[in-house]
Order: C-alpha cells, then structure tokens, then sequence
C-alpha cells in the first residue's frame, strides 16, 4: 500500500484499516484480503478520498453494506472506500422530500419513512443493502422499487463537484441504472425520495406483514448474498423442459396455491430443489444453494471456487434468460 496515501488519510482524520481479512469483514463471510478499507464519515472526506485516488490513478472500489457482493477466496484487493459511515437521513415535509446519504441502510430509510406515514419504503425493510447500492441496481421487494420513490440523487466527480441526476437521467429499470449499465468514475452521495404520506396503520401492518414474509422465505441460517438471478430459476428452466415445467406446476398448485395437505405453504422447496437437481444434472459436494430457494447461495463453510461452479452450471441451464443481482468482485 502507497504510504504517502495513508500519511495523507491520516492528516485528514479519515478512518482507515490495511490488511483485512475478507472472510471476517464481509457479510458472505468470502475473500481474501484488501490492502485498505476506507471509511470516510462525511460527504468532504469521501471528496478528500476521491480527489487523491484519482489525482494518482489508483484503482479503488465503492462498497456499502457487502450484502450484495462475494469477494474472491485468495484474492489480494487493492483500496476499497465503504460509504456505511455517511449515513444521515432527513425529512423535508415542505418540499415533501426525504434525503439520504449513500450508506444509509434500506431498512432504515424504510422505518424512518414509516416514522411519518411515509408510504411506498415498506417493501425495502427486510433489504439489507444501502441506499447507494440500491439505486445503483434499482433495488426492490414485494412491488415496491427504487425508481417508484426516487426523485433526484447527487454523485461525486473526481473534481469534487457535485453533479445531479433527475429520475429520467437515472435510466432505471428491473435491478439496473444507468451506473450499472455504464461505467463511471462518479460515487453516488446522496438520493432525494418522493414523501408521499399515506395512513400511518396501513404502512405499518403492510410492513410487518412482508416482514414475516421475507423471514419465512428468505434463508437466515447461513451467510446468504439473497437472489442470485432477479427472477424465478425453476421458471426460466421451465422454459426449457415440458416435462419439469409440468412436475414443477403441479408441485406449485398442490403446496403453494391449493395448500392440500396444511392450512400453509412450506417455507422450503427441498423436494422441488432434488428433482431439479436430478433433472438437470447439477452437481456439487456440498449443497450451495440454501433449501428454500435454489436461487439463494449460501456459505455453509464453501470455498467461493465451489460457489463459482454451482453459478457456471446455471448460467449453462439458464443463459441470459434472467439477470443476475449478485457481483462477484474480481481483481482490479
């Protein structure tokens, strides 16, 4: 690691760690180690942190809360910037705008919404990503997305100029934006969200019911990255089989629709995910994907090379059928 950037955070009281072990810091629990991770506390010291690096052409990365991310077993990063520690939301009910910084958390950007009888935030509380990442990939649950509720956002240019984008100018559409689709050197700071009120009661009991949803379907036991692919894996390779699509449907309308044999639907698709398996002939040591979804991996003590593997099989079955949410980050 350059000294001469570390003499230069240190002068600025910009918080820093060198030599961090991925596997512990990360939320997949994956990696290897980055040379430094930075955590600047306010939009002037990620300005601070941006003009330097890009002064002297050294490659970074922008990360939030990992929750979206898998880091490479014995890969050596160079300087990560984590934008958790700029935080801050705030409601402006003039302009009926509430604003938050980049690495405030979705839920709760989605709780303090509530905190107003804000409505349309409900479906992020169970998301645990932050609001930069969200934007960037147009984040969503249960009907509610980014692009419902966004009004502006704010990026930071190398320059440390600020530059603003209007809703249109985002480009956002299912889990993409235009900093998703295109590359560039710009770090979103901060988005301004439409407040649309709404009655107080009704948001929270729609809220705490996809709450209990998200808990039900979404595995919890092991490290998980959520949706590997923004749509159905046994629908995509349904498409493909006439003889899975028919097994898979009547397995859907005996347990999930007609609910035959219990008052609810089960909250895994164990039986499901081994006839898939067996159909289609993956393979693996050690089951990587989690019991409720096969759309969901999990690290259950899993080299990211075995994660890899289980991620080329789908991609042979299902091509670019459906996009993928998950970012693997590779050297750079």
């Amino acid at each position: 690691m350059n000294d001469n950037f570390l003499n230069f955070l240190s002068s600025e009281s910009i918080e820093f760690t060198t030599g961090v072990q991925l596997s512990k810091f990360s939320y997949f629990k994956t990696g290897g180690t980055a040379s430094v991770i930075i955590f600047p506390d306010s939009q002037k010291q990620l300005s601070l942190c941006f003009k330097w690096i890009d002064n002297h052409d050294l490659a970074f990365k922008v990360i939030g809360d990992t929750c979206n991310v898998m880091f490479l077993d014995n890969v050596d990063y160079g300087i990560f910037i984590s934008t958790t520690r700029i935080s801050s939301i705030f409601y402006n009910s003039d302009k009926s705008i509430i604003t938050a910084e980049c690495g405030a958390l979705l839920p709760e950007l989605s709780r303090f919404a509530l905190s107003y009888s804000v409505t349309g935030f409900e479906g992020f509380e169970g998301i645990p990503g932050t609001v930069g990442a969200a934007v960037f990939m147009n984040a969503g649950a249960y009907g509610d997305e980014i692009k419902s509720v966004i009004d502006s956002l704010d990026v930071l240019l190398p320059d440390g100029t600020l530059k603003t984008y209007s809703l249109k100018q985002l480009r956002l559409s299912h889990r993409n934006s235009i900093f998703r689709s295109e590359n560039k050197n710009e770090i979103i700071v901060c988005a301004r969200f439409k407040a649309n009120i709404g009655h107080l009661l009704t948001i929270y009991n729609r809220m705490s019911l996809l709450h209990a949803k998200r808990h039900k379907y979404q595995e919890w036991m092991y490290p998980t990255l959520g949706s590997i692919y923004s749509g159905s894996i046994y629908r995509s390779l349904a498409k493909k089989d006439l003889y899975y699509k028919f097994i898979s449907s009547i397995y859907y309308l005996v347990f999930y629709k007609l609910k035959l044999f219990r008052r609810e639907a089960p909250d895994n698709r164990k039986w499901l995910n081994d006839f898939t398996v067996k159909r289609f002939g993956i393979t693996y040591d050690k089951q990587p994907f989690s019991n409720k979804d096969m759309n969901t991996l999990i690290n259950n003590d899993h080299s990211t090379d075995d994660l890899l593997d289980y991620l080329d099989q789908l991609h042979e079955l299902i091509g670019n059928d459906i996009p993928i949410e998950n970012e693997i980050v590779k050297k750079f």
